[in-house]
């Protein structure tokens, strides 16, 4: 598990091991925004499988990353 910052958005990566010892994506997110605290679980289709944690983070992070952007514009 690992912690990264996107415009103000805290990402953590919480990728999980599924059937197979395949890794599934999975980040959680959140803001604190006007005296309020957010957070948004993401999961990646469960089609999308790594074979290493690593590249399962990775993912994750991008896909927070992604919304971020999404959720600002």
């Amino acid at each position: 598990m690992s912690v990264t910052e996107h415009k103000g958005w805290q990402i953590e990566s919480r990728s999980y091991k599924s059937d197979g010892n395949r890794w599934c994506p999975r980040a959680w997110v959140s803001v604190c925004e006007g005296g309020r605290f957010y957070t948004h679980d993401m999961l990646a289709l469960l089609s999308v499988t790594f074979g290493a944690a690593r590249d399962a983070d990775d993912y994750a992070v991008r896909m927070a990353k992604a919304w971020i952007e999404d959720r600002d514009s």
